[in-house]
């Protein structure tokens, strides 16, 4: 039998593992799990592919990416910090099980019904489940699963393997975005990853991955701004936060009918408990992905409440609502009263004509905001200096990057929140002449 495997990645080209090497071989068993198989029917980008139709990868290939990229990060460490060899295993497999706790559409039903994916993916790894059998026969690293779940969790020491696979600059961040950019068709998540990847050296007395040199400074100037652009143009596409906020509508009115005790055209169990916030097993997680609960939506589509009916058959057929973004009125801005009172009063216009069409403005209509999220374009934690992007110069001065660099700077400074009223299609005419519109983009 060949001790090689190899993927084709559409990103990172031959991804070549070895059984002969145990931190490598542990990883192809981990592959191999049937865990870590069902994040072959997870989205990637979660409703994405409405906006974007090359927008179809998975969960499954971005871990394999990250995992490929941690590798290339420990070959070019251990030159100058041999003691992280010992960490192989650990880092791969971590890397790789990062985002097994994903559920259907990823980030979207996350924020929809706030679960945490990686506190499921803490789970998967310690539960009775494949991916904890292989790991405890990994005898090259004892106690393996608690320790992924400490390093995942920020509570392993040095922390700096922990930033390796989630920080400011890490290797997960690295794939999603060269691969999300590559999915969706657009160039603004291009990096230069090897330049980025030779730049970075660990400080163990920090206990922290430092970026040196003025060549590394820039490439990391250039990421952050790829990273910007990509949540201004694609994850905050007004598409994309139409698309989300109809998918939760949608959920929305099926817990509604759940608590009215609906007789749903289908539901299983473990939908039905997710839906509704109850606790669920490992096994009854694991049961759930994008084709199950597509599967799900096409079946509502013949339920015989008219709302998730419409809502259903909109969502399937891609006759989504609409996003259009709702502009200050003179003289206010993001942080003031004014604004907000703006925001409600032309949601409250917005809901009247929605009503007057014939439609619920409980379901067709809401306000979706951008910025200020978990995975933003880059924020420094005075809280947590660990996590910031540390840079050591030519001349030896060590400082936080915006604190070097005036681009960087402006970015971290700048208030980028914006809110966008959601409607359906058939109301388009009548919402664009509200007056707080008039300016709208």
């Amino acid at each position: 039998m060949t001790t090689k495997r190899t993927y084709l990645d559409p990103i990172h080209q031959d991804i070549v593992l070895d059984r002969r090497q145990p931190a490598e071989r542990l990883v192809m068993d981990l592959i191999d799990a049937r865990e870590f198989q069902r994040l072959r029917r997870v989205h990637q980008l979660g409703v994405s592919f409405f906006t974007f139709q090359g927008a179809e990868g998975s969960r499954f290939t971005h871990s394999v990416g990250v995992m490929h990229v941690a590798s290339q990060l420990i070959n070019m460490l251990s030159e100058k910090t041999p003691s992280i060899e010992k960490h192989r295993g650990l880092i791969l497999a971590s890397a790789l099980l990062h985002d097994i706790g994903h559920g259907p559409y990823s980030h979207v039903t996350e924020k929809i019904l706030h679960y945490d994916h990686e506190e499921w993916s803490c789970k998967i790894i310690s539960g009775d489940t494949q991916v904890r059998e292989v790991l405890d026969k990994y005898t090259e690293y004892p106690n393996l699963a608690e320790t992924i779940v400490k390093l995942l969790k920020k509570e392993h020491y040095p922390k700096y393997l922990s930033h390796i696979v989630s920080s400011q600059l890490d290797c997960d961040r690295f794939d999603y975005l060269l691969r999300d950019s590559y999915m969706t068709g657009t160039a603004y998540g291009h990096l230069a990853l090897q330049r980025i990847l030779r730049s970075l050296e660990i400080n163990e007395e920090k206990d922290r991955i430092e970026v040196v040199g003025e060549k590394g400074q820039t490439a990391v100037e250039d990421y952050l701004f790829g990273r910007y652009s990509m949540y201004a143009q694609v994850y905050y596409h007004r598409k994309n936060l139409a698309a989300r906020a109809h998918l939760a509508k949608l959920l929305r009115r099926v817990k509604q009918l759940m608590e009215a005790n609906h007789n749903f055209a289908f539901m299983d169990d473990p939908t039905a408990k997710w839906l509704n916030g109850d606790k669920l097993t490992v096994d009854e997680y694991l049961s759930l992905d994008d084709v199950q609960m597509t599967y799900h939506i096409k079946r509502w589509v013949g339920d015989s409440d008219p709302v998730l009916k419409d809502l259903a058959a909109r969502f399937l057929d891609r006759k989504l609502f609409k996003a259009t973004r709702i502009m200050p009125p003179p003289g206010a801005n993001n942080g003031n009263g004014k604004f907000k009172d703006s925001i409600e009063q032309v949601q409250n216009y917005a809901r009247k004509i929605v009503k007057d069409a014939g439609f619920d403005p409980e379901y067709y209509v809401a306000v979706e905001s951008t910025g200020f999220r978990p995975y933003d374009y880059y924020r420094p934690d005075a809280a947590i200096p660990q996590t910031n992007i540390v840079v050591r110069t030519d001349t030896g001065l060590v400082s936080e990057l915006s604190e070097l660099s005036p681009t960087i700077a402006a970015l971290v400074k700048g208030d980028y929140e914006s809110f966008w009223l959601v409607y359906p299609p058939e109301v388009s005419e009548k919402v664009l002449e509200i007056k707080e519109l008039a300016h709208a983009r």
